[in-house]
């Protein structure tokens, strides 16, 4: 197919949409007014250099723009800003020159920590952005498309209601800040890690209007202060300071060294120059500051003596010392207690590296009511941002509101469900409902249980399948006895899986391994997919873990009911489902739901070469409630987009073809996850064209026309929140949030494209985030009413809970076995680059890295279960 389909992204159908009661909500956006002119904005590269003329590291460069503004280096009465890469600004700078070299700029040291740094930097002039194509973006009636000059905009219009507020606080990317807290309100997670609250804001195109998204973020620091005070927060076996009089375990030292390890830190006292000296820390000893000794002076003393003699004695001489390694030959390593460190401000910890106790804690400490979101989001337009001061705004003519937008919601009706094979029909209340029985409930005649806690008592175990047993049984299932029970070895669970799916009946085929998981083991995650893929790739069986502490909660039974919806989507069964016509499509008949996502590596696995892996879900019946997935590794490393989507789509088509007695779908609605906007074009290109060119060959070959294709792109990434105006219009059980089915389609949302904010879910606990999708193509031929209807009410057929998730089904589906088939993948790792230390013994500049992943190798499920839900 052309490549011109890029430029063919639908657009928004003429009618307006009509479906739903509609209600008053208030959203986190304000409204730029109507006199900002859009100007010309001028561009400049900028790049700073050190003394020993290397480039600056990013925060480096800013800060050095940052004092170069304060001191009108730029020029009188002009306020340009910094992105990290360009400069902008309404005014030419430095007298209109083209070209200007700045030196001898002293940068003082963070925390007064280490010492001024001096810079030298080098702007040159650039191309202009011209603002007024985001004016015709947002115009009712444009003709004006995204592209690449309205992202331009919006960073260049990013850049100038940002950068003002990035010079007074603590920053994390382009768009966040964290104000110090005050010490009282200080939020640690387990271990010591800092979390921090802060604000975002962002330039968004509206209806007709230019917006600016407010809203409140989180991260994660090291902590910053005395480190003194800070180990009571790291280590869980001292409670305050004073326990730490009585020293530390060895397993405590090693708890903090690996905390400690590789932080910037400084000391409570000053050098001869009057400055404080910024070193990182390379380990903790074992010996406390009374035992370990050194030389001095011909004299052998211990670190306390050494400083009680200087006339500072330690209060803390029974603990430890951190270790200074020195990078110079022939200087002995740094000793310092730890009551004199203090852990320097602005240090990042990851979040990809929290620990499971340290993120569950991090979502209850961030889960906000709306009411207090929205005042908290109030609170930062107000005392933070202060738009009307900012003189960066100002100087392009940006003049904000001062109260957060209104716009109408329209709440959408529940689809109707049914659990019993009569259609009795259920209306789901507040995005849930209940299922005494399942509408068809599968059978369990051959499983095995396989328990990995050795601490767990046989009559505990046998008493919690005897309630599981009960509770199948009640849901409908016809369930024989386990055929075994039986202990496994964390660290060789093939062994005992291999083992519990021999078979006890020669006529019945294994279907089900239960297993049951130690729960205070450290490296669960690594069981877990130990067992996934030796009971899906080599055994062909569907499995089901618990942790062990679940099976000793009060709750158990509860468990029990949730997990049964899983078991019996695994083995084949339908828990409930929408009625007939329920799914609307148009003049089509036969119809298949796709569902895709993909699993992107970390950045540290990407540069280890660890490929993405794509994972697709089908539905192969009219009630969308039977899907097969199938899942691939992508060759081409750091790439976005699904590389075997034709292929893959085309054997779903050939087995709905074999399912349905030789009916091919009359139309495909495939939604899409984890897409950026700047990567839409992109996505039309090397996926919806693919699957036009495929769709149309294989129908040619059966001398059928092709399915109408409508392809959906979903993005959960954004900062979008909205509550009701009237508390009697909210969800009942959703804390004050919108009701589930509420649709938002307009003043947040341009007008020209099909795009649709879509809240499908309750949520009791914090605010609850729409779903935002994008028809970027559609040859069905939807009504507004007929997308937002029908996207809602994929959000309840879910095999495993009865609650409307908070996207489709089939997204849902395909994140979980996106999950599950990373592990599925196998590949070579590149050669770490080992970093030259003190100077010494300079390495040749390493290879470039491969473009594609090196010898890998995708694991595939079992034949036995490939077409099973084996990833509900």
């Amino acid at each position: 197919m052309s490549s011109d389909i890029k430029n063919k992204i639908a657009l928004r159908p003429s009618g307006p949409a009509t479906r739903g009661e509609l209600v008053e909500v208030t959203v986190n956006y304000v409204e730029i007014a109507k006199s900002f002119k859009y100007p010309t904005v001028y561009s400049y590269s900028f790049e700073a250099t050190t003394q020993q003329r290397k480039k600056a590291k990013r925060e480096e460069a800013e800060e050095v723009f940052y004092q170069l503004l304060k001191n009108n280096e730029f020029g009188q009465n002009v306020f340009p800003v910094y992105d990290g890469n360009m400069i902008y600004s309404c005014n030419k700078l430095c007298g209109g020159k083209d070209n200007k070299k700045f030196y001898s700029i002293n940068i003082p040291p963070k925390d007064d920590a280490g010492r001024a740094k001096s810079f030298s930097a080098m702007l040159k002039s650039s191309n202009k952005c011209e603002t007024y194509q985001m004016s015709d973006y947002v115009k009712v009636g444009t003709n004006q498309r995204w592209g690449d000059d309205i992202q331009n905009n919006l960073r260049v219009l990013n850049t100038f209601i940002n950068s003002d507020v990035r010079s007074q606080y603590l920053t994390h990317g382009r768009k966040q800040i964290f104000p110090k807290p005050n010490p009282q309100n200080r939020l640690y997670l387990p271990d010591g890690i800092e979390l921090m609250i802060g604000f975002y804001q962002s330039v968004r195109p509206g209806w007709d209007k230019l917006l600016i998204n407010i809203d409140i973020c989180a991260t994660t620091f090291y902590p910053s202060g005395p480190l003194i005070e800070l180990i009571p927060k790291i280590l869980a076996t001292k409670k305050s300071k004073d326990d730490l009089r009585r020293g530390l375990s060895k397993d405590e030292i090693k708890n903090l060294e690996r905390f400690i390890k590789g932080i910037s830190f400084t000391t409570t006292y000053r050098s001869s120059n009057n400055s404080k000296p910024k070193k990182k820390a390379s380990y903790i000893t074992e010996k406390s500051a009374q035992q370990l000794k050194f030389r001095l002076n011909d004299q052998i003393i211990s670190v306390s003596e050494y400083y009680r003699n200087s006339g500072t004695p330690l209060e803390f001489s029974m603990l430890p010392c951190i270790v200074v390694k020195s990078t110079k030959r022939g200087q002995n390593d740094a000793y310092f207690p730890l009551e004199i460190c203090s852990i320097i401000s602005g240090q990042k910890f990851k979040v990809d590296d929290l620990n499971k106790a340290q993120r569950q804690d991090m979502i209850k400490k961030t889960a906000i009511k709306p009411a207090d979101r929205f005042q908290r989001i109030n609170n930062g337009l107000t005392n933070v941002y202060k738009h009307s001061e900012n003189n960066a705004m100002k100087s392009i003519g940006m003049v904000v509101g001062k109260e957060l937008m209104k716009t109408i919601s329209r709440v959408l009706d529940p689809p109707k469900l049914t659990a019993t094979p009569n259609n009795i029909e259920i209306i789901p209340e507040s995005g849930s409902w209940s299922v005494p029985k399942f509408i068809a409930p599968a059978g369990l005649h051959s499983w095995s249980i396989v328990c990995f806690d050795p601490e767990l008592k046989k009559q505990h175990v046998e008493g919690a399948i005897r309630t599981l047993m009960e509770v199948l049984v009640e849901k409908g299932l016809k369930v024989n006895p386990p055929l075994k029970m039986i202990p496994g070895n964390p660290q060789n669970c093939k062994e005992a899986l291999t083992l519990a799916a021999q078979r006890g009946n020669p006529k019945l085929n294994p279907q089900l391994i239960v297993c049951i998981l130690a729960s205070k083991v450290n490296g669960m995650a690594g069981i877990y997919a130990d067992i996934k893929r030796t009971c899906l790739v080599d055994l062909g069986i569907n499995s089901q873990c618990f942790q062990s502490k679940e099976i000793g909660d009060r709750l158990w039974r509860q468990i029990c009911h949730n997990v049964a919806l899983k078991i019996n989507g695994k083995l084949g069964g339908t828990n409930s489902r929408l009625i007939q016509k329920q799914l609307d499509f148009k003049d089509s008949k036969r119809y298949m739901i796709i569902g895709a996502d993909v699993f992107h590596p970390s950045k540290e696995d990407k540069r280890k070469g660890r490929p993405s892996t794509a994972a697709i879900v089908a539905s192969m019946d009219q009630y969308a409630t039977k899907y097969v997935g199938r899942y691939s590794m992508n060759k081409k490393l750091k790439n976005e987009v699904i590389e075997e989507i034709d292929s893959i789509v085309i054997d779903f088509v050939k087995l709905f073809e074999e399912k349905s007695k030789k009916f091919l779908p009359e139309a495909i609605l495939f939604y899409r996850d984890g897409v950026a906007e700047g990567q839409f074009e992109i996505i039309m290109e090397n996926e919806v064209a693919k699957l036009i060119d495929a769709l149309k060959d294989f129908y040619k070959s059966r001398g059928l026309s092709p399915p109408k294709l409508t392809f959906v792109i979903m993005q959960k990434r954004h900062h979008t929140r909205a509550k009701p105006n009237d508390e009697s219009k909210a969800d009942p059980k959703g804390n004050g949030n919108c009701k589930p089915g509420t649709i938002i389609d307009k003043d947040i949302v341009v007008p020209q494209y099909f795009t649709f904010f879509l809240q499908s879910h309750s949520s009791p606990l914090g605010t609850a985030r729409p779903a935002y999708y994008h028809v970027i193509y559609d040859e069905t031929g939807f009504s507004q009413d007929e997308m937002h209807t029908l996207t809602y009410n994929l959000c309840f057929s879910s095999v495993r809970c009865n609650l409307a998730l908070s996207m489709v089904t089939p997204l849902h589906y395909a994140h979980n076995l996106a999950n599950l088939a990373k592990n599925f993948v196998t590949y070579k790792e590149f050669p770490v680059k080992a970093a030259g230390r003190g100077g010494r013994q300079p390495q040749a500049p390493a290879p470039a890295d491969p473009e594609f992943v090196q010898e890998g190798k995708v694991l595939y499920v079992h034949d036995n279960i490939k077409n099973s839900m084996y990833f509900a």
